[in-house]
């Protein structure tokens, strides 16, 4: 009997454990300094919301919008997988996209669940009816006064092939070399998906690129950090923070849902706070 409490003790605790991993969230924080930030940038915050994946945060996601709220942003920006493939429960989704217009402008770009999501059109025509902008196949200006910067989308990179096609990956960089073409030297931010492409972005005149996909590892263990992530495979380098590459910072964020594996350790779900702060050119 006495065996037996300790085993139903560890088991409650583990219980607790693991869900508070997976519904405790955290507001990760960045600050982006450069000169070619404009004047009226200056302060600008953007809130960045990562692979959703229809997960519950309280009822009618009560929590991630208060959390959301909480981070007094100016904008929005989605990067992909707002649905899980397995798991698609297509009203949350579409209800959560209201949600988070109401708040603010709202920026959108697909994930790789969203290629495989064999509604993915039921999805694409909520958001076109809806006030968030699918930016996924084109780009835009942000506008502060008179003064803007440019934003590009991408869509994820199983939209353009099987990740067996050679081809697939000529296609993601004329996509995105198609989305540079004519632009001025304003500050470009890039919104994509995949944070393994870090060396197709670092090539192209894009200042800061907001990724999510990785999960932070999913696992994340100390020295170690994360122990997989898609498309990375064991001990990724890509799963979270900010990397810099050819004066390119990449920003990847942890996310909020899970996918096959069902929880998460030592990682919290994550919200990411980036602030644009114009730098004096000395």
């Amino acid at each position: 009997m006495k065996y037996s409490h300790i085993i139903l003790g560890f088991l409650i605790a583990l219980s607790r454990f693991l869900y508070k991993e997976d519904k405790d969230i955290v507001t990760t924080r960045y600050v982006y300094k450069s000169d070619r930030v404009p004047y009226a940038f200056d302060g600008y915050r953007i809130i960045q919301v990562s692979d959703f994946h229809n997960a519950r945060f309280g009822r009618r996601s009560r929590d991630l919008l208060e959390k959301i709220k909480e981070a007094d942003g100016d904008v929005i920006f989605v990067t992909g997988d707002i649905i899980d493939r397995r798991t698609p429960y297509l009203k949350r989704s579409i209800r959560f996209i209201d949600q988070l217009t109401e708040i603010l402008p709202t920026y959108y770009v697909t994930g790789n669940h969203e290629a495989h999501y064999k509604h993915f059109e039921k999805l694409e025509r909520a958001i076109g009816e809806s006030d968030m902008k699918n930016i996924s196949r084109t780009d835009d200006r942000l506008y502060i006064g008179n003064e803007y910067i440019h934003l590009l989308g991408l869509e994820d990179l199983w939209f353009y092939g099987d990740e067996e096609d050679p081809m697939i990956m000529d296609r993601f960089e004329m996509s995105l070399r198609e989305r540079l073409q004519d632009k001025d030297d304003r500050l470009t931010l890039l919104m994509s998906h995949r944070p393994d492409q870090i060396d197709l972005y670092s090539r192209f005149p894009i200042d800061l690129v907001f990724t999510g996909h990785a999960h932070g590892g999913q696992i994340r263990l100390p020295f170690v950090k994360g122990l997989y992530a898609p498309h990375q495979g064991i001990l990724p380098k890509y799963t979270e923070g900010v990397h810099t590459k050819n004066g390119t910072s990449v920003v990847i964020s942890r996310g909020l849902g899970n996918s096959r594996f069902p929880f998460r350790v030592f990682n919290h779900p994550e919200i990411v706070i980036v602030d644009l702060e114009r730098e004096a050119n000395l």
